[in-house]
């Protein structure tokens, strides 16, 4: 068995329609966000966190329960479910969000996400630590759960912390 390199982490990506939560010292990360919204959610004392790629308002019609996570309400509920499962409360949740740009300039579907997780976000009483949403350039994020560091771009500039 080969010993690990501690120094080097490991990346997992987040792709449209999934969430993912962990407790393990991993980076999170979604890459070309562009229309969608991230919802990062991180428990600074348990070190527990995760990342929901919502990719359409609302709630997901019964027909298409295979595709749930890729509507606002039903990957917010199922982040918060699997936050749950390892410990977490939602009264010390921080949640961030990144995305919303409307990069083609037809429609307003960005728009639609983020009103739709803002809403939902405030419906249950969940409060932001941070946002960057909205503008005309795609996106990435990573969150380091080892840190609750959370890190994006805009377009092709280096990354910043989110703070």
């Amino acid at each position: 068995m080969r010993q690990e390199d501690k120094t080097e982490k490991e990346f997992i990506d987040v792709d449209t329609g999934e969430v993912k939560v962990t407790s393990e010292p991993v980076v999170l990360q979604a890459m070309a966000i562009g229309s969608c919204v991230i919802v990062a959610a991180f428990v600074r004392g348990k070190k527990i966190g995760g990342l929901a790629h919502i990719m359409l308002p609302g709630r997901s019609p019964e027909k298409e329960s295979k595709e749930k996570p890729k509507y606002t309400e039903d990957a917010v509920d199922e982040l918060l479910e699997k936050l749950k499962n390892l410990g977490a409360k939602t009264e010390d949740l921080e949640i961030s969000l990144v995305g919303g740009a409307d990069l083609l300039g037809e429609g307003n579907i960005a728009e639609l996400i983020v009103n739709s997780v803002l809403d939902y976000l405030k419906r249950l009483g969940i409060k932001l630590k941070q946002q960057r949403l909205g503008g005309t350039q795609r996106r990435s994020i990573s969150l380091d759960i080892s840190s609750g560091k959370i890190v994006y771009t805009e377009g092709d500039s280096t990354g910043k912390e989110l703070c």
